[in-house]
């Protein structure tokens, strides 16, 4: 049997740095805030409308993404990212499901990034189709950091 370390542990805890180093305090012992933010039970959406989510802060990440509707979202995707990267969290997804909060993202390769050097605009994409004016749809992002 062999031991390993998670990525987070390599230095800090595996006896390969003397002395060890400090684990990334984003990612380790962080602490958790969130944003909710849900779309208003009178307003449809459109295929390529976007939803202001929220502002990510420099020194945070976002460790989880769900989803909650009470209305399946059929073919509808939705991404989220930045208006420079629309889909840097979460890639064209579908959601089914409903009454349940599901976990859409993040994108695997951003939960080992270290911490925001810069303050980001949070916006969620709607693709291929619409969304009625009655479905009422909630994202809640968790969020990490060292604050």
């Amino acid at each position: 049997m062999v031991d390993t370390y998670a990525l987070q542990q390599v230095g800090v805890a595996d006896s390969t740095l003397i002395p060890p180093a400090k684990a990334d305090g984003s990612q380790v012992g962080a602490k958790v805030s969130a944003i909710t933010a849900s779309k208003s039970g009178a307003q449809a959406l459109a295929a390529g409308d976007r939803m202001y989510l929220g502002k990510l802060r420099a020194g945070e990440r976002i460790k989880e993404i769900l989803l909650t509707t009470d209305t399946s979202l059929a073919t509808t995707t939705v991404s989220i990212g930045t208006t420079a990267l629309p889909s840097k969290y979460v890639a064209a997804k579908t959601l089914t499901v409903v009454d349940t909060p599901t976990p859409i993202g993040p994108k695997a390769s951003t939960l080992d990034d270290g911490m925001l050097t810069a303050d980001e605009d949070l916006w969620a994409t709607f693709a291929v189709a619409g969304i009625g004016a009655a479905v009422l749809l909630t994202f809640d992002l968790e969020i990490t950091s060292v604050k």
